[in-house]
């Protein structure tokens, strides 16, 4: 370098010197740049220089373009209002937002991408977000990391203390002195002064944005135009002064010498030419070339490192759902490796078919670029390796090209699985709860039917000598036998942890079982009305429909419990149209809804309870009058159901709850009317019949043998076991309980069925868990039916599977 200073020195005194006239500001157009406190992105300085990134940048681009430029410091508040008043031409490092372009126009090409990210003092055990609820945070004034937050932070319902804050140092200046129990930070910032002020990174990151060049809404259009270019031009040379820049400024060096002027470079090229220091120079460019590249690299490499250590899952894909990227966490949640990952789509690894579909990933590609918002937060269900299933919140963002061509996916994603089984485990709680609530009624009501049935037996008996008194008084203990079988139907449904199974129903019908079994459990002084205008349908699950119906109604009884008045109940048809979409009684698109109305007339709720009512555990009742969370359930129902839920109260007078769910449009074709069972004839083949209950087995063999059939019935499972394996061929057929002490119906099935592979077996259970009908399947079982059996539906069935087996053997002749 000696060397070098000296040539200089010589050419210099004997060369003429340069013009300075394009370096004078006479004739220049002069643009006043606002830079704040921010390193790496801009340190300060004075008018005439400032050092950082966005100063180095624009300085070489004024230069290029013959501006004067004056850098006006400040703090980031003081920058925004000197931009709006016309006292600065343009502002850097700023991200856009729908609301700044109101105001501001924004350079298309990003200079650098951020994201937020929270820091605190060492020794602090805040490792999730929701760790920060009812704690104060600092943010800067008008950053967008401090807005990101704020908005991340209500999704997560999290309640933080904001202390706004001139600029980032005084951020964590507030960390450092315990003013503040965290801070919200860019990482860039971050990363470079945390050591200066003692504070450490949480794990809590969040939005990753680009900041830009920014000029005053309608001015300075051409500026904008030119930085853009050269933005562009310099992104596509890996050894441009970008990236050099870039490079420099995000490695942590002491800031360098002054860049020499050009016209000193052009004059410095021209005499190594002369002097035959090219070689010289080339050997000094090389080892720049070198060293600046070592340090981009470090740099990528402290990018991927903090990428690879976020406990969230960070994940980027193409236009058709390719994986191009995703972090460690992202692998270990589902269990790949990246060879097994990369390249493949997400459709068919961790996201289903079916899934896809429900969301419709299939057209994301056009609907992304198009419509963002559609999937901007999204949680659904995915799959991993080993077969897992897990919920997962997403954040996507679509990335696109100069030319605003959506190219990929940024997707980052939380794992919610513990969330959804918390949210189901409370679902099922509330369930048993109006099981509670139900049991009055079911009780009358089980009751009334067994009367039925005890007084038309005695009525059979008592006209015995009466043929068709006797057919009446029997068909009547056969339908309130029916009645009764469908109401425990209704219990085991509604009690069963289950997922839900949406389908067309008609909600009259449902809210008529219910106020027919709630009718006898509320007391004189509770008079109940329905009104049920609407016979529309729309796709719901039955159960938790009855749900929604059943804790309204609990609700509205005990708010009258003891001053007594009114439920009312109506469903209506209603329109909502574009001016009530918006309103917060339906915040819904216009459409055709139902309308379900609860109303009593019974204490009321005040204004500040009211804002609490559908949050999980809050409840204003006595600890032995409920969970306290059937609102909130109910809340969720409604949301899964694409419907809007509101309640409107007068404190001492009534309380109203609206519930809104969508009309459904789709034809469905009538049921056709059920036709008389025909009659089953019977046979001579042999059935074994095996149930715990003697009074079961007694009556099958009447009625089986009337039929013609051979019958072998026994109560005892291994006894029955010992009988077939003495002569396997001798039975034809087999009816079993499921349930019975020693061997249960399937043990026995398969115990049969490695003797006879073919042998068709009717298994009949009252209710278990230890089974399904899938699984009854599975094992070779042929019919699988619920007690209690209506006898024609079983002498059908065993005829279907007799006639099958016999027709098994020429079915097999014709096939050879």
């Amino acid at each position: 370098m000696k060397y070098l200073v000296c040539v200089i020195i010589f050419f210099s005194a004997i060369l003429p010197a340069p013009s300075l006239q394009a370096h004078t500001t006479e004739g220049k157009k002069t643009f006043r740049v606002g830079v704040m406190e921010k390193h790496p992105s801009s340190t300060g300085g004075n008018k005439d220089k400032s050092l950082g990134l966005y100063p180095d940048l624009f300085k070489r681009i004024a230069d290029e373009e013959n501006w004067a430029v004056e850098f006006v410091p400040g703090s980031w508040t003081e920058g925004l209002e000197r931009l709006q008043r016309g006292d600065i031409d343009l502002m850097t490092g700023i991200a856009f937002s729908p609301e700044r372009s109101l105001v501001m126009d924004f350079s298309k090409e990003p200079v650098f991408e951020l994201w937020g990210q929270v820091f605190l003092k060492p020794g602090k055990n805040i490792n999730t977000i929701v760790d920060l609820d009812g704690l104060p945070v600092a943010v800067m004034a008008q950053d967008i990391n401090g807005q990101n937050f704020i908005k991340t932070a209500a999704q997560f319902r999290v309640s933080c203390e904001i202390i706004e804050l001139p600029t980032q140092t005084d951020v964590f200046l507030a960390i450092q002195n315990g003013e503040v129990a965290a801070g919200v930070a860019s990482q860039h910032f971050g990363m470079r002064n945390a050591r200066d002020f003692d504070v450490v990174a949480s794990p809590i990151q969040f939005s990753p944005f680009s900041v830009y060049f920014a000029a005053k809404k309608g001015f300075h259009g051409p500026c904008l135009d030119r930085i853009d270019a050269y933005l562009s031009r310099w992104k596509q040379a890996k050894d441009s002064y970008y990236y050099n820049r870039l490079s420099y400024w995000m490695g942590g060096k002491e800031y360098e010498k002054e860049i020499i002027p050009r016209w000193l470079l052009l004059t410095i090229g021209a005499i190594a030419a002369v002097l035959a220091l090219l070689t010289y120079l080339n050997a000094t460019l090389n080892r720049t070339v070198k060293k600046r590249t070592r340090e981009l690299h470090n740099r990528e490499k402290q990018y991927r490192d903090l990428v690879e250590s976020a406990n969230s899952i960070i994940l980027r894909m193409d236009k058709h759902g390719r994986v191009l990227f995703i972090n460690r966490f992202g692998l270990d949640l589902f269990g790949y490796s990246r060879e097994e990952l990369y390249g493949r789509n997400v459709i068919g690894t961790i996201l289903t078919p079916k899934e896809a579909e429900a969301n419709h990933f299939k057209a994301m590609d056009k609907e992304t670029f198009e419509l963002p918002e559609a999937y901007e937060f999204i949680e659904n269900e995915n799959i991993c390796k080993d077969g897992r299933v897990v919920y997962i919140q997403w954040s996507n963002r679509a990335i696109t090209d100069d030319e605003g061509h959506f190219h990929e996916i940024l997707s980052i994603g939380t794992d919610i699985t513990q969330r959804r089984q918390l949210e189901a485990s409370l679902s099922q709680a509330q369930k048993m709860e109006a099981i509670g609530t139900l049991a009055g009624g079911i009780a009358h009501d089980f009751n009334n039917i067994l009367t039925v049935i005890f007084g038309y037996t005695e009525l059979a008996s008592l006209d015995i000598d009466n043929n068709e008194k006797v057919r009446e008084a029997l068909e009547q203990v056969t339908q309130s036998g029916k009645r009764a079988k469908e109401l425990v139907s209704q219990i085991l449904t509604f009690s069963r942890k289950s997922e839900s199974e949406k389908q067309p129903l008609q909600p009259s019908l449902i809210i008529k079982e219910t106020v027919k079994l709630l009718r006898p459990s509320l007391p004189a002084t509770i008079t109940l009305e329905s009104s049920l205008d609407s016979g529309s349908k729309i796709k719901a699950d039955p159960t938790q429909i009855h749900q929604i119906i059943m804790n309204l109604c609990t609700n509205a009884y005990h708010a009258m419990e003891t001053t007594g008045g009114t439920l009312r109940i109506s469903l209506t048809d209603t329109f909502i149209n574009t001016h009530d979409a918006g309103s917060p009684d339906a915040p819904l698109t216009p459409g055709d809804y139902i309308l379900l109305e609860v109303s009593d007339t019974g204490s009321g709720i005040d204004p500040t309870t009211m804002q609490k009512i559908f949050d999980p555990y809050f409840s204003t009742k006595a600890k032995d009058k409920g969970t306290g969370l059937g609102l909130s359930v109910v809340h969720g129902i409604v949301k899964e159901h694409n419907g809007h839920i509101s309640a409107h109260s007068t404190p001492g007078r009534n309380t109203t709850f609206k519930v809104l769910f969508p009309i459904l449009k789709t034809y469905t074709k009538p049921v056709p009317e059920k036709t008389a069972a025909p009659l089953v004839n019977g046979g001579k083949e042999s059935i074994l019949i095996v149930d715990d209950e003697k009074e079961i087995t007694v009556t099958l063999s009447q009625i089986l043998s009337r039929q013609g059939y051979k019958v072998q019935a026994f109560t005892d499972a291994m006894e029955a076991m010992a009988s077939f394996r003495s002569e396997p061929d001798a039975i034809d057929l087999v009816i079993t309980d499921m349930t019975m002490p020693g061997m249960t119906g399937s043990q026995l099935a398969r115990e049969m069925f490695s003797l006879r592979p073919e042998l068709p077996v009717i298994l009949c259970t009252g209710y278990s868990d230890l089974i399904s009908i899938e699984n009854a399947r599975k094992i070779g079982i042929a019919e699988y039916l619920q007690k209690p059996v209506m006898i024609p539906t079983l002498l059908q069935k065993i005829r279907k599977h007799l006639d099958r087996r016999q027709a098994a053997p020429s079915d097999m002749t014709g096939a050879a």
